[in-house]
């Protein structure tokens, strides 16, 4: 009974033995699989990295510039300041796009990076609401009051407007912005004689019809109130038209 016994307990042992082994065995194989997914994952982000910064298959090849018609393509190029050759993940677009916001006819910037290597600039420029005649020239202005490019020749359809100065100055900014607003209250009756606008003060605007006949605006103020007004008083045949007060408009024949 004894030697019995302990051959059971012999084999026991040897099953045991082997069953640990196997499970260490199955542990090592657990790791070194780990282990080379993680070496596979850190192989392939290294590849990732070097394709990305520093080898030439995602680099700026060349300028897209759209949007544009009162700037020319080079012009924002120049501005952009984009180094053809650098890697697209290493440009800078927000500070390309400030670059070209500095030109003073870009309103705004969009800029964006393809993989075939095109820079894409989308630009919006300003548009100009009115014109101000500066020497032989016209300076253009647009719905802010921003004076931003001067041209030769008055743009078709573009109105005029007699300001005392366009500098840097406080005054002549804010009376560029009420310039602003006025002209584009102006109702399409008004815009369909005028021949220019005029100001020497923020409360003095004048309008200067074909006819001769003159519309008193005065400020800036109460703008959609005078348009209404103004487009019922122009059908009363008149040389003088008041609507600077606008709830007490009034007329000279």
């Amino acid at each position: 009974m004894t030697g019995y016994d302990g051959g059971r307990r012999d084999s026991t042992v040897t099953d045991t033995t082997a069953v640990i082994a196997s499970r260490v065995k199955a542990s090592r194989k657990r790791v070194a699989l780990r282990v080379g997914v993680v070496v596979g994952l850190v192989a392939v982000a290294a590849v990732l990295v070097w394709l990305v910064w520093f080898s030439p298959a995602f680099v700026a090849r060349s300028l897209e510039v759209r949007g544009v018609s009162q700037v020319s393509p080079e012009e924002i190029t120049v501005a952009a300041d984009v180094v053809l050759g650098t890697p697209l993940i290493r440009l800078d677009t927000a500070a390309i796009a400030e670059r070209v916001e500095g030109l003073p006819a870009v309103a705004d910037v969009a800029v964006s990076r393809q993989l075939s290597g095109v820079v894409d600039i989308q630009v919006t420029e300003r548009q100009p609401v009115y014109a101000v005649l500066v020497g032989d020239a016209f300076l253009l202005v647009d719905g802010a009051g921003v004076g931003y490019l001067t041209v030769p020749q008055l743009p078709s359809g573009l109105p005029t407007v007699g300001l005392p100065s366009t500098d840097e100055s406080d005054s002549a900014k804010r009376l560029m912005a009420d310039a602003s607003t006025v002209v584009q209250a102006l109702p399409v009756s008004v815009r369909a004689q005028m021949t220019t606008v005029a100001a020497t003060t923020p409360d003095d605007f004048t309008v200067t019809l074909s006819s001769g006949a003159q519309i008193m605006w005065g400020s800036a103020e109460q703008c959609e109130l005078k348009a209404s007004v103004i487009d019922a008083l122009l059908k009363t045949a008149a040389s003088y038209y008041d609507v600077s007060s606008p709830t007490h408009p009034a007329t000279r024949p």
